[in-house]
C-alpha cells in the first residue's frame, strides 16, 4: 500500500483518486495532467502528486505527451474490480447506480453503514450493500427483503458465490455512483500495488 505525503497542507485526494487515476490513464493509454484534474475533481497540484506516488511505484510514466501506464501499471490495473452500471432503483435511492463484487467480505459487514459512510465520503449519495447466501442476495440482518426478479438479474450479472458482498454505489451521475462504490468496496479490501 501507499502512505499519502503529509509534508505542507493536507492532500485533497484519497485512495479512490489514485485508483481511478490509473483507470483513466489505461483507458486513454496517455493522459494530459489538466484532463486528469478533469475527470478526477480535484486541483492540477494533487494531480502532480498522484502521479508523483504512481511513478515511484513504478506503474506510470511521463512524457511532453502525457502519461501513460508502465507494464506494471497496466498489470495492477488488471487485478482492479469491475464497475458495472446497474439498474436497481427500488433498493438504491440515487438517480444512477454502480456496482462491484467484493469476493468473501461477507465476514467483514455489520449493517453495511460503515461502507455507506465511506460512499458519502467519496461524494456520492450513499451505497447500498448486499450479501450473497443460499443462492441470493440479501440486505444485511435481512431488515428488508429483495424481490427474485432483482436478485436473480444481479446474480446473473456478478456471478456471486456464497459469501461474497455486492456494493452498490449510487449519486446523481456515474462518476458520483463510481466513487461511492470505490470508496465503499474499497473499505472492504486491500488492493495490491497501490
Amino acid at each position: 500500500m501507499f502512505s499519502l505525503p503529509f509534508r505542507g497542507p493536507l492532500p485533497r485526494f484519497s485512495k479512490i483518486h489514485i485508483q481511478r487515476a490509473l483507470e483513466i490513464i489505461a483507458s486513454r493509454r496517455r493522459v494530459g495532467r489538466m484532463e486528469l484534474a478533469k475527470k478526477l475533481g480535484v486541483g492540477e497540484g494533487s494531480v502532480r502528486t498522484i502521479l508523483n506516488i504512481l511513478r515511484e511505484k513504478g506503474l506510470v510514466t511521463s512524457s511532453r505527451g502525457g502519461h501513460f501506464l508502465t507494464r506494471k501499471g497496466k498489470n495492477v490495473v488488471g487485478n482492479f474490480p469491475t464497475y458495472v452500471t446497474v439498474n436497481v432503483r427500488g433498493i438504491t435511492v440515487g438517480k444512477v447506480n454502480v456496482g462491484t463484487l467484493v469476493r468473501n467480505a461477507a465476514k467483514k459487514i455489520r449493517y453495511g453503514v460503515e461502507q455507506r459512510d465511506e460512499a458519502i465520503k467519496a461524494g456520492a449519495q450513499g451505497a447500498t450493500v448486499l450479501i450473497f447466501k443460499n443462492g441470493k442476495f440479501r440486505f444485511p440482518a435481512n431488515f428488508i427483503k429483495i424481490d427474485k426478479k432483482t436478485s436473480d438479474a444481479l446474480v446473473k450479472l456478478f456471478k456471486p458465490k456464497d459469501g461474497d458482498v455486492l456494493v452498490i454505489g449510487t449519486g446523481e451521475d456515474v462518476e458520483k455512483a463510481g466513487a461511492g462504490a470505490r470508496a465503499a468496496a474499497l473499505s472492504l479490501r486491500k488492493i495490491s500495488g497501490i
